[in-house]
């Protein structure tokens, strides 16, 4: 078969067509995600010896797929490649694996993690390999991503998945549940009583370091903008929220003095002792500002601007610590993904869509319509 049709699985398992359906993005249609993200035939890649290849049954969408699709805050594309095919979450079956490859088999149901690193150097062997001068974020800063019907990594990239959940739950935590689980738990070393700031805490990232909060005893301060989004933290177990939209925090210092008293209403006279920041630009001077005394304040991105500025004065003088942080080793991966497998930790979906509405879900993301994870159904029955 030349190419299988979107939502076929063959009957035998590792049957290869030669083409692909994949959402490739080039360089002369970057910007918008409804314009860059257009569905092509693609030659499937080959797999090394080390390497596997996925049938993508269904993956999650994440800004870094916005950013992609903009060129900016930089092309992604590969001058040697001339396209890229983005998604950094996936959930599939093993379809090929390579010659080396011992720890899966084709027909395994897996879902994936998003760090490359090169396996080789010492801090791959013994030390974290997110120090890897070779780490790079698959799907955003490499080639043959999840919006496509297969998709290659490397084999260290494979968990199990969890059989409770269907395919488009288990493509859908990936990589915000793993990037709050180090930011959280051996980042921001959180413990029980411990008040948390989480910025957009029904948002990706947001519904995981909620949960995360609530399983360790900690008391997640949930920030959002719409009613809806504040009952989802609600269901979540948490009980302080606010709403963002009740500050203008470009009016500078006196507005987040203002968040922060809030803040203190909330909990009883007490600042947060860890502040959960992903926003950047926008949040990040009120973040020092209201972070108690010695307290962190940890970063995985920056989705309103990375050029951050802020008074300085908050950090040095109440000894408050900046920590960056940025997804996961596979350590981390395989004990945030067994607290999946023992119902402890809960994927929340919003929508799926279909594989033909890759860049509508970008789009939806890109102007923060959504709430929660969206998925793109690919090879996963319909209906």
């Amino acid at each position: 078969m030349t190419e299988f049709a979107i939502g076929y699985i063959p009957k035998t398992i590792g049957e290869m067509p030669t083409t692909m359906k994949s959402v490739v993005i080039r360089n002369d249609r970057e910007g918008a995600p409804a314009d860059a993200m257009q569905i092509e035939s693609m030659e499937i890649p080959e797999v090394g010896p080390n390497d596997v290849l996925v049938m993508v049954m269904a993956a999650g969408v994440n800004f870094n797929g916005v950013w992609a699709a903009r060129g900016k805050p930089v092309s992604v594309i590969d001058p040697d490649v001339g396209f890229h095919i983005a998604g950094s979450d996936a959930s599939g079956i093993v379809w090929k694996v390579g010659s080396a490859v011992t720890r899966w088999k084709v027909g395994d149901e897996v879902v994936l993690h998003c760090n490359q690193a090169c396996r080789q150097c010492a801090a791959c062997n013994g030390g974290d390999p997110l120090a890897c001068r070779s780490q790079k974020i698959w799907g955003y800063e490499t080639n043959w991503g999840s919006f496509s019907q297969f998709c290659k990594v490397q084999s260290q990239q494979l968990l199990k998945k969890p059989s409770h959940l269907s395919w488009e739950e288990a493509a859908s935590y990936g990589l915000t549940y793993f990037t709050a689980y180090r930011m959280l738990i051996d980042r921001g070393e959180i413990g029980p009583g411990q008040n948390v700031l989480i910025w957009g805490a029904s948002g990706g990232l947001g519904v995981f370091a909620v949960q995360l909060c609530k399983l360790v005893g900690a008391n997640p301060i949930c920030v959002v903008s719409r009613k809806d989004k504040a009952e989802l933290c609600r269901n979540l177990g948490a009980t302080d929220i606010i709403d963002r939209k009740d500050y203008d925090f470009s009016k500078g210092p006196s507005e987040s003095r203002r968040f922060g008293k809030r803040i203190r209403e909330l909990t009883g006279g007490e600042d947060p002792d860890i502040v959960f920041e992903h926003v950047g630009a926008y949040t990040f001077p009120t973040s020092v500002l209201v972070c108690r005394r010695f307290g962190k304040i940890v970063i995985c991105g920056a989705t309103t601007g990375f050029d951050l500025n802020f008074d300085v004065r908050y950090l040095w003088m109440r000894q408050k610590e900046i920590i960056g942080s940025h997804f996961a080793n596979l350590n981390e991966c395989e004990r945030a993904n067994l607290l999946v497998h023992q119902h402890k930790i809960n994927p929340v979906v919003s929508e799926v869509f279909e594989f033909e509405q890759t860049a509508e879900a970008h789009e939806r993301m890109s102007s923060n319509k959504h709430k929660g994870k969206m998925v793109i159904r690919v090879q996963a029955p319909r209906g």
